[in-house]
Parts: structure tokens; C-alpha cells; sequence
């Protein structure tokens, strides 16, 4: 039977009623469309798993949203939209039978992709009001691009994602992060419904939303020398005195230049990470004391497995610095800030302490440390882990050990500071050579 509220022209032929035009979308699920003077509203039907058998009116019913007839605004849904969200609707209220009739969109993958990276990141923190960056780009430029949101997933083809990609006004890199959301987004949902997508649905996926990204990052020749850095931290210290940060921004700053970590790894670290051990030097056989930060792995790519920490080694007048934040317990964060707790839209008081939790926390402090400590005007914090990763190679570490040391891989290295690498083999090989005659 042919629907009669499936386009604004058949539904414009409808009378104005009090009772609503029903279409059955599952066993037991109805979308309904209502024509008033007033207003055009859908509704949802569906049959109440709670309702006592024999119940003269086993059904409940609820007004979710307004039509997309020609003299309503764009928040109003389609009749495709409006059928996916009653069908949600009545998944909530434990409709057995919705769940299988909801269509697998593009919508549907990615607001489940967000659901699980918020819930992710929320759990991470420790806080219910927290988005991640997957929610906020995937929000911006998939959500907000209708047609791509309703097409099935099975009619997801490579030459729409290309399309789509083409048509998104964004730099290289990012463009490439947001594609690597859409595609992980994708793939989620296709593991789940495997047997009625083609076969090489994944691959064309995969191909289309692999973005290579060959422009220069601007970030990777912000390398500090080392009377720059000691600039910069005096100005954090300066500007954590004036803004009454109570040593909180000073010592996050000295984290991040002393292990040359990601600053979501530096406000993972606990306190039980910072200590102190003895070993004997192997050369001389001289004690000596080392001052160890044990550094989170990135969850960057790692897919949920939990990666062994990374141990870095700082110098003790740093590491006085980083543990002399008030100690909450030997599982609390190493690093912690003032809270601010809103009283009323104007006014605000501090909280308790909390962790750190976004980059961007840091940003006007930042300015004013790249200002006073006279730094040009595009270094960001980021230059931090630059300049640790050149350091050591000018050093002449192996550039495995560069990599492990830094969390990432050696092919990276190479590929971003190759310029940096210091072929050290002959000095390693003479140190270790020694005279076997007599």
C-alpha cells in the first residue's frame, strides 16, 4: 500500500484532522503525521512492553518533532529522518521489533561512533559533560550535510565519500583527521552488519576516506633551542604567579618540555609515576639516582589495547619542580588545576582541583608566555616535544630509541626530522673499541 505522508505533497492533500495519519514501520511501531491550523507535527505509536496483557490500550503514543512541510522551519524533519527517529524512540522504550527496523545510515554510524567516543573520553576524565574532538568535527561536517546522513550505508559508495571530501573547506591535516573519524565511524557500524553490505564495501570505505596528507607541517620546524625553553619557562612561572595559578600552569609547562610528551600523556600521569631509583653506572660503577617519570602511552591508533608506559629520565631540579603539587594519593594525577564552578551567568568561584583535560586550557596563558618570553608569534606548546625529539638525535641517539622514548615510530622520525638525524656510528663504534694487543 503506497504511504500517503511519505512526501510534503501527498501530505498537503490531507485533511485538516484532529486524528493523525498513521504508517506502520515495524511490528508494533507506526509513525504518524497530524495536520493542524496550527502546525504539522509527526508522532510516534508503538506498543508498551510494559503494558498489563488484556490492556484495553496497549499503545503509547508521544509528538517528537514538526514536518518538513513547505512553511516550516529547516529543524523540522523528513519523513525518512522522522521514521529513523521514531524507530529510535521505541528501540529506548524496548520495542523488540524497532531495533532491527531502524536503517543503517550514515546518521545512525556516526551518532553511534560519537556515543562511544564521548562515553570514552568522559570515562577518561572523569567528567559527564566532556565532547570529544571526534564529536565536535563529525557534528560540524558530517551531521550538518543531510543528503550524506541519509543515504543507507549499503548505498555508501566511494565515489560519495570523494564528493563529500571534496566539497569540505578544510585544511590538509585536518581533513585527514576528520576522514579518519568518518572512517573508523564507517567501519564500526560495518563490523556490526557485515552480511548485508557488499564484500568489498570496507575496502572501498578504507580507500576513499584515506587521506594522505603531504603539505608541511608548520609545527615541525618549531624547535626551541635550549635558552628559548628556559625563557618560556620563566615566563610560565611569572605568569602562573600572576594569574594566581598556584604553580599548576608552571608545572604542567615544565612536564611537557622535561619529557617531551603529548600533553593528553602529561595529564594522564599519576603521582605514583614521578619517583626516584639507584642503579650503578655501567662504565665507571659509580652509584647514581635517577629522577623517573613513568609516561602513559598515547591512545593515538593503539584501538583500545593497553600499552606498557614509557620511562623518562629528567633532571632532579625538574623533578622537584613537577612532584611539589599537593599530594592527593599515589593513584591521583601528578598534575592538577583550580576548578572554576559557575555561581551565575556572571559570576564564577574556584572548585576543588581536577584534572587536566584539553589543550586548549592553555591557550590564552600560552600567548602571553610566547609574548613575555619573546618566542615568534606562531611556536605553540607542541614545540615542546619538537625540540626533545631533535635534541636527542643531534645527540646522537639511535633514532629506535628517539622513537621509543617519544612514543611514536621510527618511521615518523625519519620522515618528519630526517634534517635532524646526526649519523653517529663512527663515535659509537671508536668508544667501543678497545686495544687487544700487548
Amino acid at each position: 500500500m503506497a504511504s500517503k505522508i511519505d512526501t510534503p505533497a501527498k501530505r498537503n492533500k490531507l485533511p485538516i484532522a484532529k486524528k493523525p495519519a498513521w504508517e506502520r514501520l515495524a511490528p508494533g511501531v507506526f509513525l504518524g503525521y497530524r495536520k493542524s491550523l496550527e502546525a504539522r507535527k509527526w508522532l510516534v505509536r508503538y506498543q508498551d512492553p510494559d503494558a498489563p496483557k488484556g490492556a484495553s490500550n496497549p499503545y503509547r503514543m508521544q509528538v517528537f518533532a514538526n514536518a518538513d512541510d513547505a512553511h516550516v522551519s529547516d529543524e523540522a524533519l523528513s519523513f525518512k529522518r522522522a521514521s529513523a527517529e521514531a524507530l529510535k524512540l521505541a528501540e529506548a522504550a524496548s520495542v523488540p521489533s524497532a531495533k532491527g527496523a531502524l536503517p543503517i545510515t550514515v546518521r545512525r554510524s556516526v551518532e553511534e561512533y560519537i556515543a562511544v567516543r564521548n562515553a570514552r573520553d568522559q570515562r577518561v576524565k572523569g567528567r559527564d559533560d566532556i565532547r570529544s574532538d571526534a564529536d565536535t568535527r563529525l557534528s560540524r561536517h558530517v551531521l550538518s550535510d543531510v543528503n550524506l546522513c541519509d543515504t543507507l550505508l549499503k548505498d555508501t559508495t566511494r565515489e560519495r565519500l570523494l564528493e563529500w571530501l571534496d566539497n569540505v573547506p578544510l585544511k590538509a591535516a585536518t581533513k585527514k583527521r576528520l576522514a579518519g573519524d568518518l572512517k573508523a565511524a564507517l567501519r564500526l557500524t560495518g563490523d556490526k552488519h557485515a552480511k548485508s553490505l557488499a564484500a568489498t564495501w570496507m575496502a572501498e570505505i578504507s580507500g576513499a576516506l584515506t587521506v594522505q596528507n603531504d603539505e608541511p607541517n608548520s609545527r615541525d620546524i618549531q624547535v626551541l633551542a635550549d635558552h628559548q625553553i628556559k625563557a618560556a619557562l620563566r615566563a610560565a612561572k611569572e605568569i602562573d604567579g600572576e594569574g594566581g595559578w598556584d604553580g599548576d600552569l608552571h608545572r604542567l609547562m615544565v612536564a611537557l618540555a622535561a619529557t617531551g610528551a603529548r600533553f593528553s600523556q602529561v595529564a594522564r600521569i599519576d603521582r605514583k609515576d614521578a619517583f626516584k631509583q639507584r642503579r650503578v653506572n655501567r662504565r665507571t660503577g659509580v652509584d647514581a639516582t635517577d629522577c623517573v617519570i613513568m609516561v602513559p602511552a598515547s591512545r593515538k591508533g593503539k584501538s583500545g589495547k593497553v600499552e606498557p608506559s614509557t620511562k623518562r629520565i629528567v633532571m632532579a631540579s625538574d623533578f622537584e619542580i613537577l612532584i611539589s603539587g599537593p599530594y592527593t594519593g599515589p593513584d591521583r594525577p601528578l598534575l592538577e588545576r583550580w576548578k572554576n564552578e559557575e555561581l551565575s551567568p556572571t559570576v564564577w568561584t574556584r572548585g576543588g582541583r581536577a584534572t587536566w583535560y584539553h589543550a586548549s586550557e592553555i591557550a590564552r596563558p600560552w600567548r602571553q608566555i610566547v609574548e613575555r618570553a619573546r618566542l615568534p608569534r606562531h611556536v605553540v606548546p607542541y614545540a615542546f616535544r619538537h625540540s626533545s625529539i631533535v635534541r636527542q638525535l643531534q645527540a646522537g641517539l639511535p633514532v629506535t630509541l628517539v622513537a621509543a622514548l617519544h612514543d611514536t615510530s621510527p618511521l615518523m622520525i625519519q620522515k618528519h626530522y630526517g634534517a635532524f638525524i646526526v649519523d653517529a656510528s663512527d663515535d659509537i663504534i671508536a668508544a667501543s673499541t678497545v686495544s687487544v694487543a700487548e
